[in-house]
């Protein structure tokens, strides 16, 4: 399927759902984007986990979508809210009958310790299997200007937390909208793991004093409230379709970040 011609809706109208929204457009497709945010000007304000929702969306979209990218976040919010943006969200577009159609952007989270966020997200993913939709888990995103470790590190910052042969795991926001439209294109099922380097604590901060010629702080940050990943995460199956990430994170430490805005860990 090429999404030239189709309606396509992008839930969340944030970091990914910008740029993914900019590229569907790129290529061809009729995008409706909807956050519950007016600030983020998006095409329909709305909250998604309202069963009405899909209803006001099909009204501004003109029908029934091809595709539907679910890409919401709370950035880092309570249980409450993950439980709204994300399981309530699939249980409405369920309800409608439309999760064959979704791409659902999860987080790689679930392969770290268990907790009732990563619980609630993989609740959220079940009826999307089962539907015959796509999940899309996705390690931590970063671009220009919006990334926690670069962040800290050119600012002088205390490191990420945990010892030095802790894995990292990454992935630009432009490779993950390329990634998820891929997905959608090829009509894909199941889980893929998104994810674009994997690397060490400890060689990352070697590349990024390297690069920048910043020292790296000697202090450790606490651990926050999501916990640490542990282990590097494969996105073989993605790679098998034809996805080749473009960027690579210790790159833009020779591009100072214009702002202070910040990414997950």
């Amino acid at each position: 399927m090429t999404l030239s011609g189709q309606s396509v809706w992008v839930l969340g109208y944030g970091f990914l759902g910008r740029v993914l929204a900019t590229l569907c457009r790129a290529a061809g497709a009729d995008v409706l984007s909807v956050d519950v945010s007016p600030s983020t000007s998006p095409r329909l304000c709305a909250d998604m986990a309202h069963r009405s929702a899909p209803s006001l969306a099909m009204q501004a979209g003109g029908g029934e979508p091809a595709v539907i990218f679910c890409c919401m976040a709370t950035h880092g919010g309570s249980v409450e809210e993950y439980r709204r943006c994300y399981l309530q969200t699939i249980q409405v577009l369920g309800g409608a009958g439309l999760l064959a159609r979704c791409v659902f952007c999860s987080s790689s989270s679930l392969y770290g310790e268990a907790n009732e966020r990563s619980a609630i997200l993989a609740d959220a993913e079940s009826p999307v299997l089962a539907a015959g939709g796509c999940v899309a888990r996705l390690v931590p995103l970063y671009g220009a200007g919006r990334c926690e470790l670069l962040r800290r590190h050119l600012a002088g910052e205390a490191r990420l937390p945990g010892p030095p042969e802790r894995v990292l795991n990454y992935v630009h926001v432009e490779d993950a909208a390329a990634a998820l439209i891929l997905l959608a294109e090829k009509e894909c099922r199941g889980i893929y793991d998104i994810c674009g380097e994997s690397f060490t604590k400890r060689w990352i901060y070697a590349e990024l004093e390297r690069i920048s010629r910043v020292p790296a702080s000697s202090v450790d940050a606490a651990p926050g409230r999501r916990g640490m990943s542990t282990r590097a995460v494969n996105s073989d199956a993605l790679r098998a379709l034809g996805w080749v990430p473009r960027h690579k994170l210790a790159e833009m430490a020779a591009y100072p970040a214009s702002d202070g805005a910040q990414g997950n860990w």
